[in-house]
């Protein structure tokens, strides 16, 4: 399933969005890695629970993956996405035309996120 155009009111331009990602290193940080669930459009996710942010990588084979922050996000949109049977139909119903959103690519993060001060989202960016 593909996932839905985001609406393009809902988007906020951050041109610091990689960086930021990159210096994420709170303890309220979890992951849904590539690799535990099978979804031909998802790659993975990423969830701050402090800041609320909604990390989420397609894959956009062809070229670098894209990377959507969804911002302002309850922990319990978080908890029925890794609860899900399908990670994309449940963000097509419950997050891509939900909330505000930047998008970025893994280029964006700098170093590629090799550098990233935490372990996730090394991991969630750096991941093939």
């Amino acid at each position: 399933m593909a996932i839905h155009k985001h609406p393009p009111e809902n988007y906020v331009p951050d041109d610091r969005a990689g960086e930021k990602l990159a210096d994420k290193q709170r303890a309220p940080l979890d992951e849904m890695p590539f690799g535990s669930f099978t979804s031909s459009n998802v790659h993975s996710g990423l969830y701050d629970f402090e800041a609320r942010e909604l990390y989420m990588r397609y894959l956009r084979w062809g070229e670098r993956d894209a990377i959507y922050r969804y911002d302002d996000v309850p922990a319990s949109e978080w908890t029925g996405l890794v609860n899900a049977a399908s990670k994309g139909s449940y963000i097509n119903a419950n997050v891509a035309t939900a909330y505000r959103y930047t998008l970025l690519s893994t280029s964006d993060v700098p170093d590629d996120g090799r550098s990233a001060a935490d372990h996730r989202v090394r991991r969630f960016v750096t991941t093939p």
